[in-house]
């Protein structure tokens, strides 16, 4: 697609690219991948009545017989009759007979009696209280977070079937980069080999290779084929225009590439590239980024995290399930494009981070996504957010 719209290049990512294949891993390599299946309780939760509190499991009127102590781990082999109690603890069994738990703030004891009050039933966790066996946890396309990881293992689960890692070559480009230091005579420090493999891992990839490419043709096109047999995707960054020493277009014919999207209507991030590589009953998504850095993550968020979803299984959004947002201000759009504004989200009202230039990082350093916006005189837009890092 030639100069799509916005709305037309995402769906085009989304729509694109099947799921890779899955894999069985343990629960604690669970973290951050997608379910390759609906995932179920595999027994009931709690399995068996627990208590709520500490205090005494009871039976009858007051006041109790102390009889025994319930002990953690074990099911107790006492059955309550009527005037007797036992010692519990908050998730001990509850043994059979009894009525109800006593706390133990409630309890009048003595070194062989209890006397207290209790509701029929009081501080019980029946079993399957919080679900049954069978009982849906997540759906296939979910992605798993660490209290679902929990849960999961609390019903039962050792290992989960997940959508294997998309592992990602991404490719930077431009000899005018420097690598160290501060930039002098004309040279630019490169921005965006620091952040876009971290990028990609939050997004759910495994980066197998990230590497500085010289603006040479025949080295480029060398350097993608190498790599095409242990990849899924290949990312470069630059050479996306038509210019002198802007060599991904001759990548992508060298590797006979269909091409999906060829520059979308969006400021920043126009000259952006998706092709379809084949390789040995293979497809794979060769996304070609734009060089400035704004605009490389612009194109990532608009049209490379679909991909990546779809690789991935999981459900990739499209232009209508972009969560709309409120502007606290007007934005200048081109006429017939799209314009994608970096900043923060505050109870559904965006502000802008500043510093809108392509070739800028600040103001995407200080924002937590984009808003996508479509007319000048819109008080609306859509929200795109930047993937974040989870601190627990």
């Amino acid at each position: 697609m030639r100069e799509g719209t916005w709305a037309e290049a995402r769906e085009i990512a989304a729509t694109s690219f099947a799921a890779l294949a899955s894999e069985r891993v343990a629960l604690r390599e669970a973290f951050s991948r997608t379910a390759a299946i609906d995932l179920r309780s595999l027994c009931e939760l709690p399995a068996f009545a627990t208590s709520a509190m500490d205090g005494w499991a009871v039976c009858g009127p007051s006041p109790w017989h102390i009889v025994g102590e319930v002990l953690m781990g074990k099911a107790p082999t006492i059955e309550l009759t009527s005037g007797q109690c036992m010692r519990i603890s908050t998730g001990g069994v509850v043994p059979r007979g009894c009525e109800g738990i006593l706390p133990w703030e409630n309890a009048d004891e003595s070194p062989t009696e209890v006397r207290g009050e209790i509701e029929p039933g009081a501080h019980i966790r029946p079993a399957g209280m919080e679900c049954a066996a069978g009982d849906l946890l997540t759906y296939q396309g979910d992605r798993i977070a660490p209290a679902l990881i929990g849960l999961l293992a609390a019903t039962g689960h050792d290992q989960v079937d997940v959508f294997r890692k998309p592992r990602v070559a991404i490719f930077f480009l431009g000899d005018e980069l420097i690598h160290h230091g501060v930039p002098v005579d004309g040279a630019i420090r490169d921005a965006l080999g620091p952040q876009l493999p971290a990028l990609f891992e939050l997004y759910g990839c495994e980066v197998v290779r990230a590497e500085f490419v010289k603006d040479d043709s025949e080295l480029l096109n060398n350097t993608i084929k190498a790599a095409l047999l242990e990849v899924d995707m290949i990312v470069t960054t630059g050479g996306t225009a038509d210019g002198p020493r802007d060599f991904v277009r001759p990548a992508i014919s060298s590797l006979n590439g269909d091409y999906l999207i060829d520059c979308a209507k969006v400021r920043p991030g126009y000259h952006i590239l998706l092709a379809r590589i084949s390789r040995e009953n293979r497809s794979l998504p060769f996304l070609a980024l734009p060089g400035n850095p704004q605009s490389a993550l612009a194109a990532l968020v608009s049209f490379g995290a679909p991909v990546i979803d779809s690789l991935a299984g999981r459900k990739a959004s499209n232009f209508a399930g972009l969560k709309e947002i409120s502007l606290t201000e007007s934005f200048k759009t081109q006429p017939g494009f799209a314009r994608l504004v970096p900043g923060n989200l505050v109870d559904n009202e965006f502000t802008s981070s500043g510093y809108l230039g392509s070739a800028m990082l600040r103001g995407v350093a200080s924002g937590s996504g984009f808003a996508l916006i479509s007319d000048s005189d819109a008080k609306k837009a859509r929200w795109l957010a930047l993937p974040q890092v989870v601190i627990s």
